[in-house]
């Protein structure tokens, strides 16, 4: 007998409010078909333990709840990747305490996530339209459902489950997203109060031999001064392991970063893509703000300039 398909639930549309809580260093590898498969990870290569869960340093509340949300996209055949905390430990073997659990889904799939997610009992809202929403359990723990990057530019698309990678997150099959998207989205993570500039370098020592360099030069094109900053950093960090990230991409990067000023770029400040607040001052002094001039997706969802 042919095993039946669950159906597909409809999408909580995300122009409306959202229901109470429901009751009751390998390179990204693809098949033939454009379909993940498992590689062997870098760090486990390099001899660092894979011996301890990754559900080990998490409470039970914690991953009673990620379970359950797991489990429910899944069921729902909701298009997803793992990132955030546990992208980190697959690449790294680094293992830190997080507060949630990251799912990264493309925008149009926001409602599916979030109408999976109230299935199973979480209470969901649409925390920013333009890049975040986020689930409740009854305990308190939370999901956050990520489907841009919080200054719009890194914008959650096919690509990142094209290059995802297969893994067991918290004993569930999951995919992980790709080590070039998750260095995309980090790079602008430069508040005051929290830098992913670390987690980038660690992403590098262990991946960045087997990166897709092109893919992630392609992705940065628009900003070539911020992936050479984290680049450079890198070889300040570990001197002995600069040669991993390829002379040809640095020299590409410095080619771009050495064009001559815009003038459309007159009194134009970037910093705010990659802080919020920190650059305020400048705009009150006269600089235009560059995310609704240069980010549609802000443009869209914070109005024009």
């Amino acid at each position: 007998m042919a095993k039946r398909e669950p159906p597909e639930r409809p999408a909580i549309p995300l122009d409306t409010a959202w229901p109470p809580p429901a009751k009751g260093g390998a390179r990204p590898a693809l098949t033939r078909k454009g379909r993940p498969k498992t590689v062997r990870l870098p760090w486990a290569r390099a001899g660092r333990s894979q011996a301890k869960s990754a559900a080990d340093s998490d409470s039970a509340s914690q991953v009673a709840a990620r379970r359950a949300a797991l489990v429910a996209l899944n069921e729902d055949r909701v298009p997803f990747v793992v990132a955030g905390a546990y992208a980190l430990r697959e690449y790294t073997g680094i293992r830190r305490d997080t507060k949630d659990l990251d799912i990264f889904c493309q925008r149009k799939d926001a409602g599916r996530a979030l109408t999976s997610l109230s299935r199973v009992g979480f209470r969901v809202e649409m925390t920013d339209s333009l890049w975040l929403a986020k689930g409740f359990a009854q305990d308190g723990e939370f999901v956050d459902v990520i489907f841009s990057s919080g200054n719009g530019v890194a914008e959650v698309d096919k690509l990142w489950l094209r290059r995802a990678r297969k893994a067991r997150v918290l004993g569930v099959d999951s995919l992980i997203a790709p080590p070039e998207e998750v260095i995309w989205s980090k790079s602008y993570v430069q508040e005051r109060e929290r830098y992913d500039g670390a987690d980038i370098q660690h992403l590098l020592l262990w991946c960045a031999e087997g990166l897709d360099w092109k893919h992630l030069l392609d992705r940065m094109r628009p900003h070539p001064e911020v992936l050479l900053a984290h680049l450079l950093l890198f070889r300040f960090s570990y001197p002995g392991d600069r040669d991993k990230v390829p002379g040809w991409v640095l020299d590409e990067l410095l080619a771009l970063s050495r064009r001559p000023a815009l003038a459309s770029e007159k009194r134009l400040c970037r910093g705010t893509l990659l802080s919020g607040q920190q650059y305020q001052v400048d705009l009150a002094e006269g600089y235009r703000d560059a995310r609704p001039l240069e980010v549609p997706a802000w443009r869209e969802h914070r109005g024009p300039p």
